[in-house]
């Protein structure tokens, strides 16, 4: 089977403007304050604050304090939109095989480092709450919150919460479908990573063949 590669991306949906998702693209809202509004064939659903909901091509979003949208396409092409603003857009490595994409929620204790890892697939993360020294390969950033990164999920990443609290953070990655249901795609990068404790949790919103 080809390998398939994709584009993702996360954006700002503006407040009170309406997005429609274009085809060959798969995404998912998040709502970090207030309400939203999806409309899909006719039906309408509401989004309450710090839930999401995937999204279909030709699905409507509106957003009364705006939201996070995430996307996978196909082609090479950022979506361009009035009400969207780029926060980051990626061309992911090819996945070999069949794929999904799963978005979850991420929560890391104050204070806790994670052991050297990669996952088995791209991936973006945007920053709810707290203060995230992000050395994914040979980059070293400081993330506040809003802000996002990318990991290809091929160079070792160590995340170290710099926060007083909890850090929250909203992940989407394009995993192997043999990870279906929720296994972890986490690969230590050595024995000793391995047997240090991750100090995560994760909180899967939910899972889409792509």
């Amino acid at each position: 089977m080809t390998d398939r590669s994709w584009r993702i991306s996360v954006f700002d949906l503006k407040a009170r403007q309406a997005c429609r998702l274009p085809p060959a693209t798969l995404g998912f809202l998040f709502v970090p304050a207030g309400e939203a509004t999806v409309s899909a064939g006719g039906a309408e659903e509401r989004i309450g604050a710090e839930a999401g909901t995937f999204l279909n091509a030709g699905d409507m979003v509106t957003a009364g304090e705006g939201a996070w949208l995430f996307q996978v396409s196909e082609g090479d092409e950022v979506h361009r939109s009035e009400a969207l603003t780029p926060v980051l857009s990626r061309r992911a490595p090819p996945v070999a095989g069949p794929a999904i994409v799963r978005v979850d929620r991420i929560d890391q204790p104050a204070g806790m480092q994670t052991p050297s890892h990669h996952h088995r697939g791209p991936g973006i993360r945007r920053l709810l709450t707290g203060r995230l020294l992000a050395e994914v390969g040979d980059h070293t950033d400081l993330i506040t919150s809003g802000q996002a990164w990318f990991e290809s999920g091929q160079e070792p990443v160590v995340g170290t919460n710099l926060n007083a609290a909890t850090n929250t953070f909203i992940r989407m990655m394009i995993l192997p479908a043999e990870l279906e249901g929720g296994k972890s795609s986490f690969v230590a990068t050595t024995p000793a990573d391995a047997a240090r404790p991750r100090g995560v949790t994760p909180h899967v919103f939910g899972e889409r063949r792509i």
